[in-house]
């Protein structure tokens, strides 16, 4: 029993370092699939504070040591798989306010530094509730004046190009 509580009390120590020191106390994060740890410090000090526990306390119902083990790799791997889920849960709901420019394809711009037939000009666009510009290019060759409604078409390196909105 010495060891299963040994498990538990060590395991409960590194789920309080982790919680203290978070991400910059894990290793390998190269190892996360997903953006969640699958062997980030806090998931494994989860899984060897409750295998040890429930080791422990089946133990004390004067169990063999086995018997011990195996329920608490079984507590230890569905507490261990809930976490997991937890905090895929939660990292799927995180949102981003960055714009990417492969974002910008379909949306309608407006022109506001007129677009030469062979040259670049700018566009603003609205997405995600933040006005953005960027450098257009006029997709069918021809003059766009500034002030025009205009759709991008497709995305050539960092330049939109672009076609009158009808």
């Amino acid at each position: 029993m010495f060891i299963f509580i040994a498990l538990a009390v060590i395991g409960m120590v590194l789920v309080a370092i982790s919680a203290f020191l978070g991400h910059d106390f894990d290793a390998h994060p190269e190892l996360e699939v997903g953006g969640v740890g699958l062997f980030s410090l806090r998931a494994l000090s989860i899984f060897i504070m409750t295998f040890g526990t429930v080791g422990a306390l089946v133990r004390w119902t004067d169990r063999t040591p086995i018997v011990s083990s195996l329920w608490g790799l079984l507590a230890g791997v569905l507490t261990y798989g809930l976490y997991v889920a937890a905090m895929q849960l939660i990292r799927s709901q995180q949102a981003s306010s960055l714009i990417e420019d492969r974002e910008l394809v379909g949306l309608t711009a407006l022109v506001t530094v007129a677009i030469p037939a062979e040259g670049l000009g700018e566009v603003t666009c609205r997405l995600k509730s933040q006005t953005t510009r960027r450098m257009a290019r006029s997709a069918r060759r021809q003059p766009i004046a500034e002030g025009a409604l205009v759709r991008v078409g497709e995305l050539q390196g960092d330049v939109l190009l672009v076609e009158p909105a009808n």
